[in-house]
């Protein structure tokens, strides 16, 4: 499916949505392939985040661009060719990690009130949060990704051995270091076999796996702040009787657990417990349990029928008795409130669990 969010004019209230799809060869200049025109806008639908938040600022009557999109699980990644000079802006938050890649041509950014511009072969990342707008040059060829940020923190989470407590924050450019370059052809790659309906990658089998290398790969690539402990020697895993109490809690984030079956069903003092969840998990294991239920009702949001399911539904199945604090949490956690997520259900068909156990972020828990 291709899908693209556009505007008009940035100072209109009217909101044009693009949604179209094309399978077509990118190398062979699209023959056959749908054009998205200032003509032909009103007669496609898309959804990006659930809401519209780009806005176009040139001229509407020159817009002009073909483009293919594939997904699997958290990730979608799309090519276009941008025939005309073009301009988004992209507004100050998205509820994805965004990526691009210039194939051909040449893009403009300026993310966070830092500009910097991408030529072929270059590649920059930008998160959630931060005003970005972008501008491409005629002819220009751009692969573009977005990653969900669940599947970002269930990796780092993995290969850090606890919760982060916050949305990574890339440096948007990517360096051609052996390490960035091997990662540019690691997106090409997932590019190149997801927008093709026949291909083996489009496989959860298949193609899970490789996201989840994929991730790891950026982790790597790009400049954050846990970037030398990702890349560092491996810690040893945390000691059984820890591992225990996760997995009680991972397994029945819904039952109104205490410290005190905890700390007995881990044959634990609940003084051990908690000192050993502060001292290898950084938190308590209530403060813990909270993450995981709020993460584990997110995704029911997400995948949720709003004409069935309510937020105080959701909320109470997960153990939330106070639904007001746990929308506090959870649009300072995901950006948006539950509600919003909700109606963003209409995606939930495109959407497929990224793996089993949930890795927590410990930043909005504290308030619930």
């Amino acid at each position: 499916m291709t899908y693209l969010t556009l505007s008009r004019n940035r100072h209109r209230s009217h909101a044009i949505h693009v949604f179209s799809s094309v399978n077509v060869d990118l190398e062979t200049g699209l023959p056959g392939a749908t054009r998205i025109t200032a003509a032909t806008l009103d007669n496609f639908v898309g959804l990006c985040c659930g809401r519209p938040h780009a806005g176009l600022l040139t001229d509407p009557q020159s817009l002009s661009l073909r483009q293919r999109v594939g997904r699997i699980g958290p990730l979608t990644t799309s090519e276009f060719l941008v025939d005309a000079d073009m301009g988004l802006d992209l507004g100050e938050s998205c509820t994805s990690y965004r990526l691009g890649l210039v194939r051909s041509g040449r893009a403009v950014v300026d993310y966070r009130d830092s500009a910097h511009v991408s030529g072929p072969g270059d590649a920059a990342v930008y998160g959630p949060d931060g005003n970005i707008t972008i501008r491409w040059t005629p002819n220009s060829r751009i692969v573009a990704v977005k990653i969900d940020p669940c599947a970002i923190d269930d990796v780092l989470a993995a290969v850090l051995g606890r919760p982060v407590g916050s949305p990574v924050d890339f440096q948007p450019v990517i360096s051609a270091s052996r390490s960035g370059a091997g990662w540019s052809e690691m997106l090409l790659l997932l590019t190149d076999q997801l927008i093709r309906p026949d291909s083996v990658m489009a496989l959860p089998l298949v193609g899970l796996p490789f996201v989840d290398t994929f991730v790891r790969g950026l982790l790597v690539a790009a400049d954050h702040r846990y970037r030398d402990a990702v890349v560092a020697e491996p810690k040893p895993l945390m000691p059984r009787s820890i591992r225990v109490a996760v997995d009680i809690i991972e397994a029945e984030p819904e039952l109104p657990l205490t410290v005190t079956e905890l700390a007995t069903r881990s044959h634990l003092s609940v003084r051990t417990l908690q000192d050993s969840f502060r001292r290898h998990l950084g938190v308590p294991p209530m403060t813990y349990l909270r993450q995981v239920r709020l993460q584990r009702a997110h995704r029911t949001l997400q995948e949720s029928d709003p004409s069935v399911a309510t937020v105080t539904s959701i909320a109470h199945q997960w153990g939330f008795t106070h639904v007001g604090r746990f929308a506090e949490a959870h649009a300072a956690r995901y950006g948006e409130t539950p509600s919003a997520t909700l109606r963003r259900t209409v995606r939930a068909g495109l959407r497929s669990r990224y793996g089993e156990r949930i890795q927590p972020d410990l930043t909005a828990a504290r308030t619930v």
